[in-house]
């Protein structure tokens, strides 16, 4: 009998002593998949930015963790801003921009972008095109919102069609980003509260 209690309280301290080194894992995992979303994307709008062609235009692909058991669920990754009612920060101003993430149970991790990023309008099923002020060609729904208060939340545990385009609002250059309708329409972005929600 006493070896039996003496097995069981063996086991629970191992468990005890392995859960929290299985959940940081996880949680680095979950942090260093995210922050190569977020540099393929910062990447490609930094990039754009430098675009000498007016409309340039990326799309990436990018997939968030869910809640596998190798990872911890993703609870948010915000393009352009943090989530919230039109927060903004000292660091999103004309010439530069945020993105930020948040994991289960982890703080909020923002990091700073040198261009500025605008939520784009959601794209049209019809692709008929307008022209700006400045000539430049622009399909419906390509277009910033204007609002630089806003930001596009995605959530974890999806994969979503992300494009960047370059525009020029007020002759400055800036990288609209929306969501391209996903091919089993499961991501569809709208506006609410200060922010595009998804």
């Amino acid at each position: 009998m006493f070896r039996v209690v003496l097995g069981v309280a063996l086991a629970v301290a191992l468990v005890a002593a392995v859960v929290p080194a299985l959940e940081d894992a996880r949680a680095a995992r979950t942090e260093r998949l995210t922050e190569r979303e977020l540099d393929r994307v910062e990447a490609a709008a930094v990039t754009l930015a430098r675009e000498e062609s007016p409309g340039a235009r990326r799309t990436l692909s990018v997939s968030l963790p869910g809640d596998p058991p190798t990872a911890t669920p993703v609870l948010f990754v915000a393009l352009g801003g943090l989530p919230g009612n039109g927060n903004t920060t000292a660091t999103d101003t004309a010439a530069r921009d945020v993105l930020a993430y948040s994991i289960a149970g982890g703080d909020r991790h923002v990091r700073r972008v040198e261009t500025d990023l605008r939520v784009g309008r959601a794209r049209r099923t019809s692709s008929t095109e307008s022209r700006t002020p400045g000539g430049e060609s622009r399909r419906n729904g390509d277009g910033p919102s204007g609002d630089d208060s806003r930001a596009l939340v995605l959530r974890g545990g999806e994969d979503y069609e992300v494009t960047l385009r370059l525009v020029s609002p007020d002759g400055r250059r800036t990288v609209a980003v929306s969501l391209r309708p996903s091919s089993s329409g499961a991501t569809r972005g709208t506006v609410k509260r200060g922010h595009a929600r998804v």
